[in-house]
């Protein structure tokens, strides 16, 4: 495997990612106190803003892998990314709320043109190292929420009116920036190219059958109501459990630290030791970690916690993504990816809702925390069935291993 092309395109996947996920979607949190004020916008509505970036990525995720599959993984992640930097435009330049709501929406829909087509490229181009890949390239979400962490305060600190918007513009320049970087620099795997010579791509419907696909995706989609709930909540727990702001901050900043770091590790172990063992044995550790809070809500409960799923989660990523593509031919892991990724969504956007009810109505955080257990305790089982079908692929030229 050329070495050289690996890093590269690994380092290109990653600026990718902090761009179409940490910038687009998980950086909203840090910049929604600085856009509120500029909009005059309730925090319900503001809800809606981020509720309208999930809408537009759970709505064309599962034609993005479609699309890729018939227009190739780079023109889609390139469109994908363009939609993705109007999108930070449009908002940096909104006159009002309506037409913010609009722009996220395009916001979420160029995420889901641009993830799961780089992804696919990615393990195409490098099919005996997929889990180092994609450890990689999701890397690039915990720099990025550190980045928006950084930045952004400091922005909307040196402009008071007009920061977030100019925040809003730096993130469309990198955007535009990682547009050139993918044109120039990505291509095509030659197995992409010979896709229809070398292999039959199988029918859409067989591949959404597949008992094999349908399992990781149900596992991608508990992942998604864990990893959205803990993302949302966690912060407010500690607040509420005694903690000062100030000692729960530090505590977020030491989470995103440590994520850079665990998808990298883990994907890498998954190509040594096998994709089942190592996601049975991340799954069960994020089990213990998001269950820890829950009976031990203290200082040490939650330095345990943090430290256990900072350590797993972003590897768990990693695991399932690799997992699902393991599923599947080379040609179909857009379709595979992009379906899996459906459920993932759909997990995002009913987590919230559901914890926030729990916490409503039934007690506080220990219970939305407690669900969230219960449904990484159904995944956790759900791993113990996943199959080590991984389909090996025709190498590619020049392809050696490293």
């Amino acid at each position: 495997m050329d070495t050289k092309r690996i890093w590269m395109y690994s380092i290109i996947g990653m600026l990718t990612t902090i761009v179409v996920l940490a910038f687009a979607r998980l950086s909203f949190g840090v910049i929604l106190p600085f856009m509120r004020e500029g909009l005059v916008i309730t925090y319900k509505e503001a809800g809606i803003l981020g509720t309208a970036i999930s809408f537009g990525y759970v709505s064309m995720v599962v034609f993005s892998g479609v699309a890729a599959s018939k227009w190739g993984s780079k023109r889609t992640i390139i469109f994908g990314t363009i939609l993705v930097s109007m999108g930070f435009i449009g908002i940096a330049m909104t006159p009002g709320y309506w037409v913010a709501f609009v722009f996220m929406i395009i916001l979420g829909i160029g995420t889901a043109f641009t993830y799961t087509p780089l992804i696919s490229l990615l393990v195409a181009w490098f099919p005996l190292k997929r889990g180092l890949v994609i450890g990689l390239t999701t890397s690039g979400v915990g720099i990025g929420i550190l980045l928006s962490g950084i930045i952004i305060p400091f922005i909307s600190t040196m402009f008071p009116v007009f920061g977030w918007r100019y925040a809003w513009g730096m993130f469309a320049l990198c955007g535009i920036i990682v547009i050139f970087i993918i044109a120039f620099f990505i291509e095509n795997p030659p197995i992409t190219k010979r896709g229809a010579a070398d292999e039959k791509t199988a029918n859409v419907r067989e591949i959404y059958r597949d008992k094999g696909v349908i399992n990781v995706s149900l596992i991608y989609g508990v992942v998604g109501v864990a990893y959205i709930i803990q993302m949302v909540f966690v912060m407010s727990f500690m607040i509420e459990s005694g903690i000062s702001s100030r000692t729960a901050g530090q505590f977020m900043a030491l989470n995103g630290f440590l994520s850079i770091f665990t998808g990298p590790v883990w994907g890498h172990l998954s190509d040594k030791i096998g994709r089942k063992k190592s996601l049975n044995l991340t799954m069960a550790i994020t089990l213990i970690a998001m269950m820890i809070p829950v009976f031990y809500p203290t200082f040490i409960g939650f330095t345990a916690h943090i430290i256990l799923i900072s350590c797993t989660l972003t590897g768990l990523f990693t695991l399932v993504q690799a997992a699902t593509l393991d599923q599947v031919k080379p040609s179909d892991m857009p379709v595979a990816f992009s379906y899996a990724t459906f459920y993932f969504a759909v997990g995002q956007l009913i987590g919230p809702v559901i914890a926030g009810w729990l916490i409503e109505d039934f007690g506080g955080f220990t219970y939305a925390f407690l669900f969230s257990s219960m449904c990484l305790g159904a995944g956790f089982i759900l791993s113990l069935r996943v199959k080590n079908r991984q389909h090996e692929t025709v190498a590619v030229e020049g392809e050696v291993s490293v």
